[in-house]
């Protein structure tokens, strides 16, 4: 019996956990245009799985609770539908089983009873997933218990239950949480240090704007789409930055550029909400980005920074006071263009805005004169 136990709170439920890993691993391999065969797989995996893990009860048919384990893990990530129907079908699998194999090893599960199961663990499962504030590891906990309640639960009303099953299942369930919980905790973390290692690889070190990098697949995306709004782009350029750095020093000089970005990306996106995005293509060069086709609405929104960085200076940690201005180029893009004609274009408007006198903010098409 110690045997027994021992397989059955272990052996097996270190099987479901490494099962559990491989539809993990199976579930984050998406391929949009093979959707049917990406199904189909899940689908093969999980009886063959069912198969071994219901094979391995020989000697305990009450272990038979953790053919439930794998579909429970899977609903529970909220990822693919398709988990209902095989938890539905879990059950049928184990009839298949015993008529195939001409045994009577499973003939407990041709009572009705048993068929509530899959019903109370999909209704438990289903408040779980409603109930938002308890973290992952805390659901997984709840609805495992509820599984061994609710097996617990159907093994009486059928007298069958046996306590090698209770001890069994119990470490079994403390094992499988063990493993879930720290693989769950191990995949956010790498999930957290890929978002990080994308989020530096798009934004400017100093600023935290945009850097050219986005820009340029910002840019391929909005060429993709079949929206007929309006795009508008514009070149910023401070004026006379090296003189800043030379007056005050690059440190000072910085803290400009980072008033301006903050400042700059503040307002833009207030004006256009969600419709636009800022960045820095290196130095004192700034671009804007902006989904609307009032293009006065946007030289207004220029012009006001200018007023307002000529009346609010940057100051230094050592109490400077630094006034500075901008001049810039605003164009829209064009249907028969690409964005890098759109982006020449605005930064010869910057130049003409600088010979200009500076300070200014210049628009033009390619239409106009």
């Amino acid at each position: 019996m110690f045997l027994q136990i021992l397989s059955s709170s272990i052996f097996l439920p270190l099987v479901v956990a490494s099962m559990i890993v491989a539809q993990i691993h199976l579930e984050n391999y998406q391929n949009d245009y093979k959707k049917i065969h990406h199904d189909f797989y899940i689908v093969f995996i999980y009886l063959a799985q069912e198969i071994c893990i219901i094979e391995l009860t020989l000697q305990n048919i009450n272990v038979i609770a953790f053919t439930f384990v794998i579909p429970i893990t899977m609903i529970l990530r909220n990822r693919n539908k398709l988990w209902w129907g095989l938890l539905a079908i879990t059950p049928t699998i184990i009839v298949i089983m015993n008529t195939f194999t001409f045994s009577k090893r499973y003939q407990s599960i041709y009572r009705v009873t048993n068929l509530l199961e899959p019903v109370l663990i999909a209704a438990v499962c289903f408040i779980l997933l409603h109930w938002n504030k308890p973290p992952y590891y805390i659901k997984y906990t709840i609805a495992l218990y509820a599984n061994f309640f609710i097996h617990v639960l159907v093994s009486a009303i059928n007298h069958h239950l046996k306590l090698d099953f209770i001890i069994s299942y119990l470490l079994g369930n403390c094992f499988i949480i063990l493993m879930e919980t720290s693989r769950h905790h191990y995949e956010l973390k790498q999930k957290e240090e890929i978002a990080n290692l994308q989020y530096e690889n798009v934004r400017d070190d100093l600023t935290g704007l945009l850097n050219y990098r986005a820009f340029a697949q910002d840019m391929r995306n909005l060429a993709r789409e079949k929206d007929s709004t309006p795009v508008l782009l514009a070149i910023l350029d401070l004026d006379h930055f090296k003189n800043v750095n030379d007056t005050y020093g690059h440190l000072n000089g910085n803290v400009v550029l980072r008033a301006f970005s903050r400042k700059l990306e503040s307002e833009v996106h207030h004006n256009f909400d969600s419709n636009c995005a800022v960045y820095r293509f290196g130095g004192e060069e700034f671009t804007i980005v902006v989904k609307d086709d009032s293009y006065a609405k946007v030289i207004k929104l220029l012009n006001n920074l200018n007023e307002y960085f000529a009346s609010h200076p940057v100051k230094t940690p050592d109490g400077q006071q630094i006034y500075f201005s901008f001049s810039g180029g605003l164009t829209r893009h064009l249907e028969d263009e690409n964005f890098d004609q759109t982006l020449a274009r605005a930064d010869t408007l910057v130049y003409q805005a600088k010979n200009l006198g500076r300070r200014r903010i210049l628009y033009k098409s390619k239409t106009d004169d």
